[in-house]
Parts: C-alpha cells; structure tokens; sequence
C-alpha cells in the first residue's frame, strides 16, 4: 500500500485506517482479510478515478498469476462490508472490461487528530483468504444436502437422480439457546435464529460502550457481558438472553444513556426478546498502558414497569478485572433478592471466570470475533487463553466451537473432550452443558437426549433446554418423544407467542418426512416472528419456510428475504445458506446460468468466514447441478474437491457423503472394486460419525451397485440393513429407497410375488405422497414384470402411466425407457402405428441422456425393437455387442438383460436347435449366478406356442 503516514479516509458512515488495518462501519469494526483489506485501500486512494484491473492484479498479487475471480471476490467482499445491496453500487462503481472506481465522497484527515481513534493489535489473527485455482471451473461451495441415488442394474431402470435430506445444520440454526453463563455465549452462534422466551428471569445483555472508543481495550465489552452473565446465573433463578439475539433487537434503537433506555426504546425491546430487565452499561479505560485503570457504569432496567431497577459504579486496576466482576455480581444478585452464595458455590462459579485479566482480553477478543463470525482469530485468541490457562474449561469449550465453525470436526471434538475434563470443577448444570457439546460433536443423539433430560430436570422451568431436548429426539428420530417434549414445553408460560416452538415443531415435521405439516409450522413461524420483530427469528422462519415450499412461487421471495436480513443482522453463515438454498432451487427449475452464479455467492461468503464444511458442501451441491447438465468430468471433479476437504478436516459425515456421490457417479461407469470399496468406506464412516438418515442411503446404494454385480445375496443382505434402519429411524423416504432395492433384489432371484406385493405398494405411497417420480419408478418396474408374465394388455397400460409420470417429472431417461418398452408391448399386441409413434420418441429423447447405465438399459430395449420390427439386421450384432460390454463394466444384471433380449430374436428365427442350445446355456448361466427371473422368463420362452407377432 502506498499509503503515507497514518492515513485516515471518511466515506459516507465509515472510517478506513490504512495503518492500522482497521475500517469501521457506522461506528462497528469489520473484519477483512488482508487482501481483501489492501484492495479497498487501493481504491479508496484512487478514489473518483478507474483503477484497472491489470493494476489491481498487478498491485495485489505481484509475484505471479491469480485467477481474476480472486479480484472479484474482493470486490463482492468489500462491498458486502460496506453495506451495499445487492443492485447497489454506492462505493465502488464497475467499469466494464476496465475495471473498478470508488464512487463514494473520500476525507483524507490525521488519524491521530480523530477524537477516540485508537490502535489494534498488530499481531491480531485474520482469516486467510482462499485462492480459486487458476483454470478450474467455478470454486463453489454449499451446505448441501444431497447426494445422488444409486443407478440402475439388470432389467429394470432405476433412474440416477439425486437424493435430498434434511440438513443437520438447520437444528442448528433454530434450536434454542441453553441458559446463561459462558455457555449461552457459545450456544447463542450455534442457533443464530434463536430468541428468548418471555421469562420473568431472563435479563438482557446490551452491549457495554467503550467510552474512550480505543480499539486496544473493545475486549472489555464482550468479557463484561459473559462474566456479568454468569455471576447472574450462579443461583439458577435468572439467565442472560444470548448476545445474538439481543444484537439485532436493539440493532435500530437509540444507544442508551446514561442511565438505560428510554421508555419506549425499553418497551420495543421487551416486545422482541420478552427479557424482564435489561442491563446496560459502559466502561472506561484510563491511566497509563502500564497500570490502565478501569472504570464501569451499570444500569438495570425493570422491562415490565419502566423503572430503574440498580444502579452500580464500579473502578478498579485492569489487572483486577475478575475481583470487579465477582465484586458488581454480587451486589447484583443482592439486588435481586437472592441469597448470598456459599463459599462451594463461588468457587465454582470462579471456575467459570477467566482467572487473569490477560486470559480475559484474549477471551473477550475471542468472545468478539465469534460475535463477527471470524473463527480463525477467535481460535488463535482462544489458544492463547489456554497457553496462559491450560485448565480453562470455557475456553477449551469455545475453541471447540471456533474449530466446528472452520470444518474441524475431528478438532473440535478433541477441545471438547479437553473441556469436559477439565470441568470436573463447575456446577453441574455447566459440566452438563459441556457434556451435551461432546455429544452433538460426536452425533450422539442418544447421550445428548440423556444430557439434556438432566438439565430439564435440573432447571425444569428453563425453556431453552426443554428446546435442545426436543431438537435432540428429532435428531436421533424418536420423533413422539419430541413431539412430547414439545407439548410439555408449549405448557411453559408465554409460549403461545414464540416462533422458536413453530420452528422446532417444524423441525420434527421435516425429520418425519411430514411435508404438509413443516409448511403449516415454518409459516407460522415466521408470522409470530413478525409480530415479535425479532430480526434473527424472522430471518431463520423464512428460510425455513422458503426451504419447505420448494418449487413454490413464493419460495425464491423468501429465500432471498432471508439472504438479506441475514445479512442487516451481520450473519454471514446465514445469508450463505439462503443463497445455497436459493441456488439449489433455480437448479431444480434447470436455470443453469442463475444457480452457479448464486452458488458462487454462497461459495464467497463461506470463504470469507473460512468455513471449509460450507464451501465443501457447495462442491456436493455443485456437483448435482453438472450432474443434471450432463457434465460427468465436472461432477466427478465437485465430488473429489468436497473430499479433499472432508478428509482434510476429519470429518466422517462429509467424506461418507461425498465418497457415496463420487461411487454413485463411478458405478455409471462400472461397478468396478473401487466402486463397492467406496461404498464400503462411506458406510464405515456413516457408522462412525453416528448418521443415520445418510447410512441407510450409502446402504441402499451399496446394496444396488452389488445387485449390479450380481452379487445378489450381498445385496439382499444390504438393502435389509438399510430397511431396518429406516424403520428405526422412522424415515418414510428412506424406507421408501431401500424397499425398493429390495424389491429388486428379490425380482432378480425369481421371488415376483414379493416383488409384485412391495412396488404396488410403494406406487400406492408415492401417490399419495404426489411423488410422481416414485410412482413412474414403480410402475415401470410393474411394466417390465408384465412384459416378461407376457401380459402385453396390462403391461402395455401400466408403462403408458409410467410415461406419463417420467414425462412430469421431467425424467429423460425414465421417459425414453418406459416409450421403448411400450413400443415392444405395441408391438406385441400388432399395434404398429402406436409402436412406431413410442419408438421414434423413445429415439428422440435417447441423445439428451448421459447417464450410461440408464442408456444401456434404454439402448437393449431399442435394440430389441429394431430386431423385432426388421428395421435393423444386425440388431442381433448390437445386443452381442452390448453383452460384451456390460461384461466388461461388471453389469451381471445389464448383461442378463442383453443376453434375454438376444434370446427372444432368437426364438423368431425358427432355429429351435439354435434356440434351445441358447437358451439352455443362458439358464445354467442364470441359476449359477442367482437370477431366477431370468430363468422363469426363459421357461415361458420356450413353452409359448408362438413369437409375439412383429
């Protein structure tokens, strides 16, 4: 930079300090990356002049090329940071295929003439930004939640597609907070759409003001508010309202005086948060750096009446940080009416403090940067805290959570398990709530159910737990005992009004698979959240509601509603996943253009909060979007990416998704050993990280690819794991794909009652679920049963309704495969015009497939036509041909199916000799291997009094 001095720039309402690395944002620090830090000041001293992007490129990146994408993801960044709306160009104007001017009216003046400018730590960590390679496709990624299914084997069609599931996260994001102290502070970023309940013992936490606005002393305010929150919870009967709510309530209010709010700012904020008393305050640094004094003013306010509840006026040296806070809780507490505590009791709740001020300023900053959504300075922050306090069980706690926000699983459930061991010396509601941790991290549900259930019992009126309990049932599918909790919790006084019990209760309709009902829950949701006016909640209710409306018209409005309130609330991993979901739903309309761009947004900002599950969950969704455009080498590519990431971070739950997409990609290939191997890790993983839901798919599309071997005994033993836990975890949809399997697998040895029995029922299901994609996927496998029973009117009837149903669910190869197999019925019957009609779409649609496997089947059956139609003499060539290479790619089944259509042109010939000599070599071969359908459809050949007419 060439900046001279201590340049200061004044733009609209912020403040650059090129310096000191530090810019403001209506008076609130923002944190950028070093480079993305550097390009704003390159602007802003060129300002009201183009700079170019060669310069920029040149300027920022002077040691060698970088994919201009980088400069244009500065750009976005920095004009996120400033507040730019999404068509807004206020500070940095684009000039096309030149480059960027900044805009905005710039004030050079004197840093050190600025009242209350002050100076930040030079060695403060930043994110490390993430460079996109030069020459890759687009570098997005997402919080996905699909994966794709298994594809088709032997005779039948089962149509590669993508499996949806419900994303963990979005527990996350709207359970409810746990009580107060330091775990409320960590709770409180892990559901960023939480709100408090109205409570007569619940207290805000506004935000203390830095009176001397110095940058050096900010941590104070951040320590003040957990340390002041856990001395008001030592006795149990008051908790803190987390920070991330209170942020956005107060968010548009006047700062409060000295003094507290005024009665109607007061009143405003009892509406949103439903607190009984809100505290706020402010604090002074002053004296020399080397013996600071600390100076701190608070005021309780009663929320209900309006008046002035305490007011206290505390100073001390810094360094006596902890004894003020033990000092100010407890004359608070006298205050409120509450007995002294025993010594047992303080030196807990002394446990629970940082124990030097220096741990203190390191965890306020940490406190601060989680508060900003920057983990990797929280994390650095935390490690220091721990350096000077290795037994510091809070701070090992939030590292946990520092290194969960990063991707880190693995990680954070090493700190986790150092903050368990080292709690041996709090209460026990806070090595519960540490407990409890643990078990998310390791996706225990079961233990975090038996945790949880302790803290209801322990503080049976506290709403916040009864809340995590109810998440906990839905999360390990014991979905009436959620429902049950979530009754008792409805019982608790003014919960009528609060959008948090609509949210879980939506969040128990979608893990039951109950569409109808997460609309009617997630809509009411967001209307009590409106009413409320409480930012975060209305932000969380309306991407729940655009995620469940799906194709919906009204689901773009909301998803992109959610995206920007997320981000008035400064929740940059909110706003990512509005616009990962908004990408995921113009990918389902087909808008290919729209969604990569969305995507890369979403890819952006998990990048600037350097969040490696988010941007390797963006490969998983990117991948279905080239999966869908037919582009393999990209798929396979977007799989491999979110991979490497998985297993750089050590996590089993995204390495078994992406290992189960990328097998699920190769087996359109072949069903080579590393295939099956593939699926053989991601069920390991499955199994370890506790996914249950994710293990019955990986099992479901192991038990195919295995059916595609011809392993069918294997693939019986699979697809009945996966039935069992499907049934377990009560998930209709997965029980759905696996019954399915195994109604397949059954068909294959002959079993066609069974068969029969379960697709009937499974078509009958997804009718009234109005599924048509499950109810075509079923009625063409009832279709090709028909056909091989030679019951040419029946079959004929069933694959017209399976026509339709591909045909509405846009399904290509589904409706080119039903149309061939309706033209060999047609022409069964003597039908030739109808078979001819059925035939040429079937050829038409044949090259808009790029799924191999799903073409195989279609390009047998075409065969087969033009063999029995005459229209090709070497038809007999052709299904050889494909014999031989469905041998090669390990498709027993697909070649079993060549080898019965090569054996039905045989029997038109008249060459009985021929014939039988065939025939009975494909039925030996047929029972060796397990098919008895193969078997059962050859006798038929051989007992028909005549060929189906041409």
């Amino acid at each position: 930079m060439s900046a001279q001095g201590n340049p200061l720039y004044q733009f609209a309402d912020c403040e650059l300090d090129a310096r000191e690395h530090r810019l403001l944002v209506r008076g609130r620090p923002v944190t950028l990356t070093p480079k993305v830090f550097e390009t704003l000041v390159l602007l802003v001293e060129r300002a009201g002049h183009v700079v170019s992007k060669d310069e920029l490129m040149a300027a920022l990146w002077p040691r060698g090329f970088v994919h201009e994408s980088n400069l244009t993801k500065h750009i976005w960044l920095i004009r996120r940071a400033l507040g730019d709306g999404e068509d807004e160009n206020r500070y940095i104007e684009t000039v096309p295929k030149l480059g960027y001017r900044f805009v905005a009216a710039v004030q050079s003046v004197c840093a050190n003439a600025v009242n209350g400018a002050g100076v930040v730590n030079d060695n403060e960590p930043t994110v490390p930004s993430l460079p996109v390679d030069p020459g890759e496709s687009p570098r997005l990624d997402a919080r996905s939640r699909t994966l794709p299914g298994p594809a088709s084997a032997a005779n039948r069609l089962h149509v590669l597609r993508w499996q949806v599931l419900v994303p963990a996260l979005l527990v996350l994001l709207i359970g409810g907070l746990l009580t107060a102290g330091w775990w409320a502070w960590q709770s409180q970023r892990e559901v960023p759409g939480s709100a408090a309940i109205s409570d007569s013992s619940a207290v805000a936490i506004v935000d203390f003001n830095n009176l001397s606005g110095n940058a050096k002393d900010a941590w104070l305010g951040p320590a003040l508010e957990q340390m002041l929150a856990t001395e008001l919870a030592v006795n149990g009967k008051l908790h803190a309202v987390a920070e991330e709510l209170v942020r956005p309530a107060r968010a548009d209010l006047p700062v409060p005086e000295a003094g507290g709010y005024a009665s109607p700012s007061l009143a405003t904020l009892q509406r949103r948060l439903g607190m009984h008393y809100v505290l706020s305050g402010a604090y002074l640094v002053s004296g020399t750096p080397d013996a600071p004094h600390l100076r701190v003013d608070l005021t309780v306010q009663d929320a209900v009446t309006g008046k002035t509840f305490a007011s206290i006026s505390r100073q001390a040296a810094v360094d006596a940080l902890p004894g003020l806070v033990a000092q100010i809780g407890g004359e608070l507490r006298n205050r409120f009416g509450e007995e002294t505590a025993g010594a047992v009791v303080l030196k807990q709740v002394a446990a629970e403090q940082p124990p030097t001020s220096e741990v203190a300023r390191h965890f306020g900053f940490a406190l601060q940067a989680l508060d900003q959504y920057d983990p990797a300075r929280a994390r650095d922050e935390l490690l220091q805290a721990i350096a000077q306090a290795p037994g510091y069980a809070p701070a090992y706690a939030y590292l946990a959570r520092s290194w969960s926000m990063l991707g880190y699983r693995a990680k954070a459930i090493a700190a986790s398990s150092q903050a368990l061991h080292y709690a041996t010396g709090l209460p026990d509601e806070d090595r519960l709530q540490i407990q409890a941790q643990q078990f998310e991290l390791q996706a225990d549900h079961g233990q975090a159910v038996a945790a949880y259930e302790k803290l209801v019992s322990l503080r049976p009126r506290n709403p916040d737990y009864r809340l995590q309990l109810v998440f906990a049932f839905a999360s390990a599918g014991k979905h009436d005992q959620a429902n049950a909790a979530l009754a008792a919790l409805r019982h608790l006084p003014g919960l009528d009004a609060d959008p948090r019990v609509e949210l879980a209760a939506a969040n128990i309709a979608s893990s039951s698979a109950d569409p109808q009902a997460y609309v009617r829950h997630a809509r009411r949701a967001l209307q009590l959240a409106q009413r409320r006016g409480e930012s975060g909640l209305i932000a969380a209710a309306e991407l729940r509601l655009g995620m469940a409306l799906d194709q919906d018209a009204q689901a773009e409005p909301l998803l992109r509603q959610a995206a920007s309130d997320y981000r008035r609330i400064d929740n940059p991993h909110g706003e990512a996943l509005a616009w990962q979901n908004l990408a995921n739903l113009q990918n389902g309309r087909n808008d290919i253009a729209a969604s990569r761009e969305t995507y890369q947004r979403a890819m952006t900002i998990y990048q600037g909060i350097g969040d490696l599950s988010g941007q390797a969950a963006i490969y998983d969704d990117l991948s279905r979007m080239l999966w869908d455009a037919g582009d393999r080498d990209g798929t396979e590519t977007a799989l491999r990416q979110a991979l490497k990431i998985a297993r750089e971070t050590n996590d089993p739950a995204r390495q078994a998704w992406s290992l189960t997409g990328l097998a699920t990609v190769l087996s359109d290939e072949s069903a080579s050993d590393d295939v099956a191997a593939m699926y053989g890790e991601a069920i390991a993983l499955d199994r370890q990280a506790g996914s249950r839901t994710h293990l019955v798919f990986a099992q479901a599309s192991y038990a195919d690819l295995l059916r595609m071997r011809g392993q069918l005994d294997q693939a019986r033993d699979m697809c009945m794991q996966a039935q069992a836990g499907a049934r377990a975890f009560k998930d209709a949809s997965q029980a759905a794909l696996a019954d399915f399997e195994c109604a397949q697998v059954a068909l294959d040895q002959g079993d066609l009652d069974q068969a029969t029995v379960t697709f009937s029922r499974l078509e009958q299901q997804a009718i009234a679920a109005k599924d048509s994609f499950g109810v075509a996927n079923a009625q063409l496998e009832l279709g090709q049963i028909a056909m091989g029973k030679g019951q040419w009117e029946d079959a004929r009837a069933t694959l017209q309704k399976s026509l339709q149903g591909w045909a509405a669910s846009k399904e290509a190869a589904g409706e080119a495969t039903a149309g061939a197999l309706l033209a060999l019925c047609e022409s069964a019957l003597g039908d030739t015009s109808a078979r001819d009609k059925s035939a040429k779409a079937a050829r038409d649609l044949r090259g808009r497939i790029s799924e191999r496997a799903e073409v195989f089947q279609l390009d047998i059956a075409l065969a087969e036509l033009a063999g029995v139609t005459g229209a090709d003499p070497n038809a007999m060539h052709t299904l050889r041909t494909l014999t031989d290479d469905a041998t090669k790619r390990r498709w027993v089944g697909l070649a079993f199916e060549a080898r019965l259509a090569a054996q039905r042109l045989l029997e038109r010939d008249g060459d009985h000799a021929a014939a039988k000599a065939s025939r009975d070599a494909l039925n030996a071969d047929a029972q060796r291997s397990g098919y008895g359908w193969v078997s059962r459809q050859l006798t038929r050949l051989a007992t028909s009094p005549s060929p189906p007419p041409r």
